[in-house]
């Protein structure tokens, strides 16, 4: 937002970043629960498999997120 210093619009941006992940774990959990209730094998290892890479999204989100919010503070412009 206008007014914000760099660091506090990235330490946002990584806080959004870190609920987005959250999300997708939750989505992860939902899809592996919901692969488990299909009887069609092929069908379930494809939500399981779907799951297993939102879970590699989150992760990698997360870790940029962590990234982002440890970057040296920039100098303020005026």
């Amino acid at each position: 937002m206008s007014g914000e210093r760099p660091d506090e619009r990235r330490q946002r941006a990584s806080d959004l970043m870190h609920l987005n992940a959250m999300a997708l774990e939750e989505t992860e959990r939902s899809l592996h629960d919901n692969a488990e209730d299909r009887a069609n094998p092929a069908a379930a290892e494809r939500l399981h498999r779907l799951a297993d890479s939102m879970t590699d999204t989150a992760r990698d989100i997360a870790d940029r997120a962590r990234d982002l919010a440890a970057r040296d503070p920039e100098p303020e412009r005026h």
